[in-house]
């Protein structure tokens, strides 16, 4: 068991330092809109693992963006709070892992297609929730004149957190549709 903990850790961490150079690559439209393909890693690990090493990735992930100066930090609260724990709640995807699994391992394209999009939308809704209550928070004094910072935040984190949403989804699917072992563990 100790074991199967220790692998889980690596592939987390592992899996943490590959999201951070796929984030590098820049997909960003406008300085408040961007998406995240670097997600979609994470979700595999929590497909594969399951929430607790999601978990483990995602807040690995955060963590490294934040202390190696590639994140919009206006605050040490507000760094804390849109890196490390938001981008930690990616790892709730492996909400379903033993569904997806299943599906992936028995040819279940449906259920493969349902379960992934599933996943992967609690777990971007999950974090752009938190980061659109930042935005009202900490963004909001750069909502244009006249407009709220909650109508800001809503419209701004509700475009990047579909469009990451989309992307992620079709990726992530792609990814266990094309090579099913990425997410099976052998035993």
């Amino acid at each position: 068991m100790r074991s199967v903990k220790l692998n889980e850790n690596i592939e987390a961490a592992i899996t943490a330092v590959i999201a951070f150079i796929v984030s590098m690559i820049p997909i960003e439209i406008g300085p408040s809109f961007g998406v995240q393909i670097s997600l979609a890693i994470i979700y595999i690990v929590a497909f594969r693992r399951g929430i607790r090493a999601g978990l483990l990735s995602g807040f690995l992930l955060g963590l490294i963006k934040f202390i190696s100066g590639f994140a919009s930090i206006l605050t040490p609260v507000q760094g804390i709070i849109e890196y490390i724990f938001a981008f930690a709640l990616a790892g709730l995807a492996g909400i379903f892992a033993l569904q997806i699994q299943e599906a992936a391992k028995n040819n279940h394209e449906k259920n493969l297609f349902l379960y992934v999009g599933l996943a992967t939308f609690i777990a971007i809704f999950a974090e752009y929730f938190v980061h659109f209550l930042a935005g009202v928070a900490f963004w909001g004094q750069f909502a244009p004149e006249g407009m709220s910072p909650w109508v800001y935040s809503g419209v701004m984190n509700a475009m990047s957190g579909l469009a990451t949403w989309g992307a992620c989804y079709a990726i992530s699917y792609l990814l266990i549709k094309t090579n099913n072992k990425i997410i099976l563990v052998e035993k």
